[in-house]
């Protein structure tokens, strides 16, 4: 559901000419840059992005490569958890874990890990609610 919000003039300003350059809406370009502030919110803190607006500091983009994955090294610890019987431990090591239920599709099982109970629900407003 859309909700109509107040934004300041100069920002509708500013997305009017950067969506005419990216060829979006005015909407579209607000929702790209909300993305993009989503997205970097985790990775650089405001003290940083302020330094760059100001030009004190500069961003370097560079590609990661991740260490190379050996499959049977992997799956030979898998095995090991298997026949030792703690791999759900290992796989969600609380006490309570959150699953796709089997018996109600659309819906969660809350498994406590100690006893081994489900209850079948779902979250609203943070919250889980079991259902009958």
């Amino acid at each position: 559901m859309a909700n109509p919000l107040r934004l300041n003039p100069d920002l509708i300003e500013a997305a009017e000419r950067a969506s005419l350059v990216q060829k979006r809406s005015v909407p579209k370009q607000i929702e790209f840059w909300a993305t993009l502030g989503q997205a970097l919110e985790n990775v650089i803190d405001y003290a940083d992005i302020f330094a760059i607006l100001q030009g004190l500091k500069k961003v370097s983009i560079e590609p990661v490569t991740p260490a190379p994955v050996d499959p049977e090294h992997v799956f030979s610890d898998l095995e090991k958890s298997r026949s030792k019987g703690d791999l759900a431990e290992k796989i969600a090591p609380g006490r309570v874990y959150y699953e796709a239920s089997r018996s109600r599709p659309g819906l969660l099982d809350r498994v406590d890990n100690g006893s081994g109970e489900r209850r079948t629900g779902q979250f609203r407003n943070g919250e889980f609610v079991a259902v009958q």
